[in-house]
């Protein structure tokens, strides 16, 4: 993804403003397509660039195969919309249109071009078609939002991101967020309520996901996986095997989250009978994680068994 330059601090007028900018924009492009007076022409699909900012990555081909069938049969309802930039034209929507005329074999497509549109508002009429949709998954919709923030409030998606993990770690009460940053929080949550999605806390619960595999990620983005699974699955993540072969049995038997923890379980036991892992290396593990703390409130002669114990491991591992 590419980045955008550093920017300067905004007022939450002027993130409102920014808003209601780009949705009154979408709701414009909206009406001239429903009461057929938007001014659409043929464009030549090759020669339509993909946006060079966040772009959704995973996409579900099957819809895109059942759009193209419906376009063939009564045509396309929705132009896509584009923006000049420079001597080209740039997508703002209609990824799955084009991929569907492609599908047709169709080299040209009905586009509205739009004139004067920034980054940033191409940025933010992205963010709201995506939001929109009725099928968003709820890891396309967390993009989006992350998207409309970092235009809204005048921030790069790193800072975004950044601001976000101080804010979850400052409800941790693991750190303390200074001046600039409490300002931020409740402007970003401002911002949030307006979109009718979710506010900040329901954002911060759902950070976990942007660092998930990327199995687990794509699933998400299908909406074959739901989020509750999808953070119980990230315990398999330093195993793509075993990741790949739990996750697809959670999602062909639908399973809830209570029966993918008890799948992911039944894995590990599994796993542990076969390389020999039972319950000695189980109890070792978990010796390992005792506190020198705990040991020191030991009573002399508790520590005097320890040691004994020690000492006849030790034995048994170096007589073999």
């Amino acid at each position: 993804m590419a980045k955008l330059p550093a920017r300067k601090n905004i007022s939450a007028q002027t993130a409102t403003k920014r808003i209601e900018e780009a949705q009154a924009l979408r709701q414009s492009i909206s009406e001239s397509i429903e009461n057929k007076t938007s001014n659409t022409i043929e464009v030549s699909i090759a020669s339509i660039a993909s946006p060079k900012f966040h772009d959704r990555r995973w996409h579900d081909k099957m819809a895109i195969v059942e759009l193209s069938k419906s376009i063939e049969a009564v045509g396309l309802i929705y132009p896509v919309v584009l923006r000049r930039v420079g001597e080209g034209l740039e997508r703002i929507i209609g990824y799955r249109r084009i991929e569907a005329y492609k599908i047709l074999g169709r080299e040209t497509i009905p586009a509205i071009i739009l004139d004067n549109v920034d980054d940033d508002m191409a940025i933010l009429l992205m963010a709201t078609e995506n939001m929109q949709r009725e099928d968003i998954s709820v890891y396309d919709e967390t993009l989006a939002l992350i998207d409309y923030l970092k235009v809204a409030i005048n921030e790069t998606g790193e800072g975004v991101e950044k601001l976000l993990v101080r804010f979850k770690n400052h409800n941790a009460g693991s750190i303390q967020l200074n001046e600039e940053e409490k300002e931020k929080r409740v402007q970003m949550n401002e911002v949030l309520k307006k979109t009718g999605k979710i506010d900040i806390s329901g954002l911060l619960n759902r950070l976990t996901m942007l660092s998930m595999h990327p199995l687990i990620k794509e699933a998400l983005s299908s909406s074959r996986l739901s989020f509750s699974n999808a953070q119980v699955l990230q315990k398999l993540s330093k195993n793509e095997v075993a990741l790949k072969a739990v996750m697809n049995r959670v999602i062909d038997e639908n399973m809830s989250k209570r029966e993918a923890m008890k799948l992911i379980a039944e894995h590990r036991e599994e796993k542990a009978g076969k390389t020999g892992e039972g319950d000695v290396i189980s109890k070792l593990k978990s010796l390992s994680k005792t506190s020198t703390k705990q040991v020191a409130k030991l009573t002399k002669a508790d520590q005097d068994k320890l040691m004994d114990y020690f000492t006849k491991i030790d034995e048994i591992l170096k007589s073999q």
